[in-house]
């Protein structure tokens, strides 16, 4: 019995050890897994939340401290890129073999039912927009960045689709030459101004960029090439290309018209403090009242600074030897205040004043500041001691603020931050002053640019509705960029972006305007389609081999917010 006794008590003994054991080792795994659970969380919140906390609620020193050193080096790569390309791999000679390569691609697309569209990336576009097309459609390598003829002779460049604007007048100004409409960024390609749009101060002379297109040489969806001008076989096409994103075709070069120019613009900056009396004098400025606008000023230009406050700025050309001494303001020194800052100081002052600007200063006057964005992304910019020390690597690259924004941060300007053009008849200019401010409560600077509107048949934007007798129409360019007053006050409950936009897109509609169509669009098809004409489009789209899958439609490409 005892000896029983004893082999039961071992064996229990031996049981409980092996159970301490079991626990012990239990204990230790659970700990450990708890341990590696714990670090993989310090991880985390090191590796992604943090920075993610960072780039969201402190996204003004990231640019600081390393967007704008960023901004240069990419500046400076691109440069490099440029030269290389210019001098060793594209040569302006070798255009017609790199037509043949991308037309290859398109003939031997292995999914004839994929979309077509340019391979250049999303993030290096200037609009501030996301649109995510390009990872789902056949995306085509198109590297076409060459000037490839200035006739100076005969008044036209020939420049490759991605051609920046910067590029161009680097080249013509120095020659005594310009383009008869230049857009304000540097970075703005030709191809994306072509098939969109773009617009300046001398739109109301000249129209908006399109009209200033010779000849297009275009890539159709079967793989075919054409060369498309006002007055060809191709005519239809060439009116219709413009407004159509690149839903038609793809474009491979571009004529464009030159015009003579000098160094000097002389500027005249009116302040004004009546809505009426501002609206008043732009729209005689325009050339509208005397139904010619040939003869009119070369550039006209407006800053609202409120509804009754604005300056109306009128610029001509002028030579280097007719400018007084004293007089000259070179707007794109470093440590000058920003365009908009300094347009704002002669409006406080109230009294009508002339200065005179270096024409490429003129043309990039609103560049060091993105117009006024950079306000919100870095609020000291404008501080004099930040311009002296830092304002020589303004501005950050808008491609850098796209791909630094966290979703957090995109979802947050997609609800608040307006950043819409808006072409509105003159005839309808207060009205819709009245209605922008009631709807985006506030937002201003505005900027006010004229453009003459004529019939663009077979494009999607409707032909003037009260034209002139030569068939036009003025009409103005209402920039809205900003966030709205109640944004600013911290009760960003009170906006809504949808709403607000839809009641603008309704209005404008029943102005005989339109939207801009860069910027995020709001509409459902159906709405999309009462401002603009598809009738004639789609007929060409049929005709020339765009739709059964080589090409979307404008809404399909260019609607952010469904």
């Amino acid at each position: 019995y005892d000896s029983h006794l004893s082999k039961t008590s071992s064996v229990m003994g031996a049981h409980a050890g092996l159970g301490v054991t079991t626990l012990a080792v239990a204990s230790a795994i659970t700990g450990t897994a708890m341990l590696v659970k714990k670090r993989r969380e310090i991880s985390k919140a090191m590796l992604e939340d943090f920075p993610m906390y960072i780039l969201t609620n402190h996204r003004s020193a990231v640019v600081t401290i390393f967007g704008l050193p960023l901004s240069l080096l990419w500046d400076g790569a691109l440069r490099l890129r440029s030269h290389y390309i210019k001098v060793v791999k594209s040569a302006p000679h070798l255009h017609d073999q790199r037509v043949m390569t991308i037309q290859e691609q398109v003939k031997n697309r292995p999914d004839k039912n994929a979309p077509l569209c340019t391979a250049r990336p999303g993030w290096m576009s200037v609009s501030l927009s996301y649109r995510t097309y390009k990872k789902k459609w056949d995306a085509i390598a198109m590297p076409l960045y060459d000037i490839l003829s200035i006739d100076t002779d005969n008044l036209i460049v020939r420049v490759e689709p991605f051609v920046s604007i910067g590029q161009l007048t680097h080249a013509l100004n120095p020659q005594g030459f310009t383009l008869p409409v230049v857009p304000e960024m540097d970075d703005l390609t030709v191809g994306g101004l072509i098939n969109g749009t773009g617009i300046e101060s001398s739109s109301h002379k000249y129209g908006l960029f399109h009209e200033i297109i010779a000849e297009l040489e275009l890539l159709l969806g079967d793989g075919t090439v054409v060369v498309a001008t006002a007055d060809n076989e191709y005519k239809d096409l060439f009116h219709a290309i413009p407004w159509s994103y690149g839903t038609l075709a793809l474009l491979l070069s571009a004529k464009l018209r030159l015009i003579p120019c000098k160094e000097f613009v002389k500027l005249t900056y009116t302040p004004h403090t009546k809505m009426e009396s501002y609206v008043e004098h732009m729209r005689t400025l325009s050339g509208e009242y005397n139904g010619d606008n040939s003869e009119t000023t070369m550039f006209v230009e407006g800053l609202a600074y409120s509804l009754n406050e604005a300056v109306v700025m009128a610029g001509e050309f002028v030579d280097k030897v007719d400018v007084p001494r004293g007089c000259t303001n070179r707007l794109s020194l470093w440590w000058k205040p920003w365009f908009y800052k300094h347009v704002q100081k002669i409006l406080s002052k109230n009294q009508e004043t002339v200065e005179y600007i270096p024409l490429r200063d003129y043309y990039h006057r609103h560049t060091q500041s993105l117009f006024w964005e950079m306000e919100l992304m870095i609020p000291i910019g404008n501080n004099v001691i930040f311009r002296w020390l830092l304002g020589w690597l303004m501005p950050p690259k808008v491609s850098f603020l796209k791909i630094s924004q966290t979703e957090m941060t995109r979802q947050l300007v997609e609800k608040t931050h307006v950043a819409q053009d808006f072409l509105v008849p003159t005839r309808k200019m207060a009205e819709f002053l009245e209605l922008a401010e009631n709807e985006f409560d506030r937002i201003y600077p505005l900027w006010l640019c004229l453009h003459d509107h004529a019939p663009m048949p077979g494009s999607l934007l409707k032909d003037p509705a009260v034209p002139r007798e030569n068939g036009h129409e003025m009409y103005i360019d209402i920039g809205v960029y900003g966030l709205p007053q109640c944004v600013h006050d911290k009760r960003e409950d009170e906006f809504d972006m949808k709403k607000s936009m839809k009641n603008v897109i309704e209005e404008l509609r029943g102005m005989d305007g339109f939207q801009m169509l860069y910027a995020d669009v709001f509409n459902t098809r159906e709405e999309f389609e009462k401002m603009f004409d598809h009738k004639e489009y789609r007929k060409l789209r049929s005709k020339y081999n765009a739709d059964g899958g080589a090409f979307k439609e404008v809404y399909d490409k260019m609607s952010v917010i469904l």
